[in-house]
């Protein structure tokens, strides 16, 4: 094989790949059938004499990989070597705020961080501000900015720096329009919300945008839903550090924060220590495990 080098999977595209080469941008075909690749992934390439040209001949061990569970049940990866999520939502469409929850329990299963980004603060958040300080108070990081006006965008890249963050939502919150406004030179599409304000997929492909030396935003593609994989039912109360805070309170170890009696959370939710609407977004994904379980 005629000598390649290492580099940087900025965007797959199923069989081929474009890689961030010290070269320059090369794109390559994969080695053999079994090989998969996706964005984010550090990778071996060449030139092997029998190939019409570049390759990608292995994968270089990832510190992590981002999947979602697809509509068979199945684990689909989106990206990997991430070090944060950051999750976009917006006045409009109006926020599907289990999505976002789902989102929260992807990162924390992962032990990474969490952002939540609310752009198009110029169409106003008023209607919002109560679900974001809900968020807050979960010390969770809240940003809000305008693309149009620019505003909040300057605190947004710093909050981004030296971190590879993979920018994730429901379609149409306008996460291309971020990736313009933080990466101008990226020119990533963009599209006009349709009349009924469901949001079009303008990104098709999970694609990397280098910032600094030490940081970079991933676009993936938007989504109507989203749940993180687990092979155990008892992984959903993770992703809830308020339900995982408390769970050893509860009368009985094993306790999955039902029906059960004694159950410390389900007490704290009546007493208003926990939000309503936040423990039905950990019923709906454990009811979700439990059924992909059996």
């Amino acid at each position: 094989m005629v000598a390649g080098g290492t580099g940087t999977v900025l965007a797959s595209f199923g069989r081929s790949v474009l890689v961030q080469a010290n070269e320059g941008l090369v794109r390559c075909g994969l080695k053999g059938r079994k090989l998969r690749v996706v964005c984010g992934d550090r990778v071996v390439w060449g030139y092997p004499p029998s190939a019409d040209g570049p390759s990608v001949e292995s994968i270089e061990p990832r510190r992590n990989l981002i999947e979602r569970i697809d509509a068979r049940g199945r684990a689909e990866p989106v990206a990997a070597n991430i070090d944060r999520l950051a999750i976009v939502a917006a006045p409009e469409p109006a926020p599907d705020w289990f999505l976002v929850d789902r989102y929260i329990a992807g990162a924390a299963l992962k032990d990474l961080d969490a952002l939540i980004i609310v752009n198009k603060k110029d169409l106003g958040t008023g209607a919002i501000e109560a679900q974001l300080d809900e968020y807050r108070r979960l010390n969770l990081t809240c940003i809000e900015v305008s693309c149009q006006s620019a505003d909040g965008i300057a605190e947004l890249v710093q909050q981004l720096a030296g971190q590879v963050n993979l920018l994730v939502g429901q379609s149409g919150v306008g996460k291309s329009s971020l990736v313009n406004a933080i990466a101008p030179a990226a020119e990533a599409q963009t599209a006009e919300l349709t009349r009924d304000a469901e949001g079009r997929h303008t990104t098709t492909t999970a694609r990397w945008y280098q910032l600094t030396p030490t940081s970079a935003i991933v676009d993936a593609p938007g989504v109507r839903d989203f749940a993180p994989p687990a092979h155990l039912v008892r992984a959903a109360e993770h992703g809830f550090v308020e339900i995982h805070s408390r769970s050893n309170l509860c009368r009985f170890k094993d306790c999955r924060h039902m029906e059960e009696p004694g159950c410390a959370v389900r007490t704290a939710v009546i007493n208003q220590q926990i939000s309503a609407r936040r423990y039905e977004s950990y019923r709906r994904l454990f009811r979700l495990y439990q059924k992909l379980a059996s």
